[in-house]
């Protein structure tokens, strides 16, 4: 069992996986999210000459003029850092994703080494968790598709929390350090500032902890806290009114009274969950068999008892320092999105949103796991961790690759476009035109359209209207459009229709695809 785990926790086996990922997206190249399409597309305008972190849409009043849209549902460094990086070697974005990819990972891997070194874990526990991370389903995911800011932000908020960690005693290391560290990881992703709320959760407990046990305001942690909230009201001030004031955000989308959403609290299962890839496999079994009614009952019941087992490790733990990180982290993250859930915010609930929190508790887990008591029930459950972790994670990653292939075409950008065809970029090329308008309602094709105006969309248009990239109605008339219509735009009824979008056009049929029709717009 020892040798076992010591075979898993080698770092040879860690860089021999990389290497295999990463040779992976040069055999079949990386899906470009539909997120990231949109950056892309951002990316596209400024080589063009247009202006920073600005893309430049058909205005709703007059379709003849541009309108300058500030991209701000997405910082920048989702298109700036393998948009750079193209420039620099000479390679397409594509290819340049694929270093990103790789660079951002080892970064990951590496700042989470030393978090939990940093928290006290022996080299096998970090070892185990570091394979166990590598292998899950949300780190090779980062290996089919470009995530973008997902990627990023993975490679950079380790490195934020081993820095309060390591500086917190340290009140102007820890305030310049930690201020500048989360400048960077809000440029890759801006959700870290909830992050870095996390980050004060902890240094709060911390102080109120201390206050407990020593009945004194004037601590050690109350330096830390005041520090740390100094540090925040800082970034808040760059980034809010910097950044995210001059355009819209998912927080800006919470429009909708409170209304509980009883599926949001799934997410305070997610740490323990994570690991054991039932958030992901019961919807995929939803979608692919007919699922009996015990069936729901026992995923609801299995949920209970992670949550339990959640608890009782974090109770148990040893490592008390872990546990209070864990338990800042846990607060906050589970606290604000499910508020965001519940206020009707344009995101979904998904895991990767906390995938942070199921960072920082997998130590206690496989720290619980190598406790040398009851030996035959921890064989059992670090069988079934690496069943359903690893043997997913890898399973799904070389299955996808299959599917990328049949599903996808590489286009010039490249990546690989989902659910186009050679014929679909062929005639995207084609008629790539300065006086030509190219709609299109999946964000990720627009990459291979360089010099025609565009108006990139979402099958859900709601969501792209909520973005301000779309608009219900265009007033005037300019050069052709053509729409590239998703069968799942067409699919659901509250989209508007182009005609009724674009009322001086009148639109036929010009091309069907696999996927999608081809309007032309005249």
């Amino acid at each position: 069992m020892v040798l076992f785990n010591k075979i898993l926790a080698s770092r040879w086996l860690l860089g021999v996986l990389l290497i295999a990922f990463t040779i992976s997206g040069f055999w079949v190249a990386l899906v470009l999210g539909e997120d990231p399409g949109f950056g892309l597309s951002v990316w596209n305008d400024m080589v063009n000459g247009g202006p920073l972190n600005q893309l430049a849409i058909p205005s709703p009043t007059d379709i003849v003029q541009n309108k300058e849209l500030f991209l701000t549902w997405w910082s920048p460094g989702q298109y700036a850092v393998p948009g750079v990086m193209s420039q620099l070697l000479g390679i397409s974005t594509g290819t340049a994703s694929i270093w990103v990819t790789l660079l951002f990972s080892i970064a990951g891997l590496v700042g989470w080494y030393f978090v939990y070194r940093e928290l006290g874990f022996d080299e096998l526990v970090i070892g185990l968790c570091l394979f166990l991370m590598a292998t899950s389903r949300l780190f090779t995911i980062n290996f089919l598709n470009y995530t973008g800011g997902e990627l990023l932000l993975f490679g950079s908020q380790s490195w934020t929390i081993w820095y309060y960690l390591k500086y917190r005693s340290a009140p102007l290391k820890l305030f310049i350090g930690l201020l500048l560290l989360s400048l960077v990881s809000f440029f890759l992703k801006s959700a870290y500032t909830i992050g870095f709320a996390a980050l004060g959760g902890c240094a709060g407990l911390a102080f109120v902890s201390d206050l407990a046990k020593t009945r004194k305001l004037r601590t050690p942690s109350l330096v830390t806290v005041l520090v740390v909230g100094l540090c925040i009201v800082c970034y808040l001030g760059i980034t809010q009114f910097g950044f995210v004031a001059l355009g819209t955000s998912p927080i800006t989308s919470t429009s909708q009274p409170f209304k509980m959403v009883w599926a949001s609290f799934e997410t305070l299962t997610y740490p323990l969950t994570h690991w054991f890839s039932i958030a992901e496999i019961y919807p995929q079994l939803l979608q692919r068999t007919s699922f009996p009614l015990w069936g729901h009952g026992l995923y609801y019941v299995l949920l209970l008892v992670g949550f339990v087992a959640m608890i009782r490790i974090a109770l148990e733990t040893r490592y008390v320092a872990a546990r209070a990180v864990f338990v800042g982290f846990y607060v906050v993250y589970c606290g604000v999105f499910l508020l965001l859930y519940n206020k009707g915010a344009d995101i979904s609930i998904e895991y990767r949103h906390t995938k942070v929190v199921a960072y920082l508790f997998l130590p206690l887990l496989v720290a619980a796991l190598q406790q040398p008591i009851a030996t035959s029930y921890r064989v059992g459950i670090l069988g079934l961790l690496l069943i359903l972790n690893t043997g997913y994670g890898l399973s799904t990653f070389v299955l996808k690759k299959i599917e990328i292939t049949r599903e996808s075409a590489t286009g010039t950008s490249g990546f690989a476009l989902r659910h186009a065809s050679d014929e679909d970029l062929a005639f995207i090329h084609s008629v790539d035109k300065p006086a030509n308008i190219l709609y299109f309602t999946s964000g990720s094709m627009n990459v291979d359209a360089i010099h025609a105006r565009k108006l990139v969309g979402s099958i859900d248009y709601k969501f792209a209207r909520g973005c301000g990239f779309i608009f219900d109605k265009y007033e005037g008339k300019a050069g052709n459009i053509y729409a590239f219509v998703h069968e799942a735009y067409e699919q659901l009824p509250t989209n508007p229709s182009l005609q009724a979008q674009f009322p001086g056009y009148t639109f036929r049929l010009v091309k069907q695809t696999k996927r999608f029709k081809i309007y032309e717009g005249l």
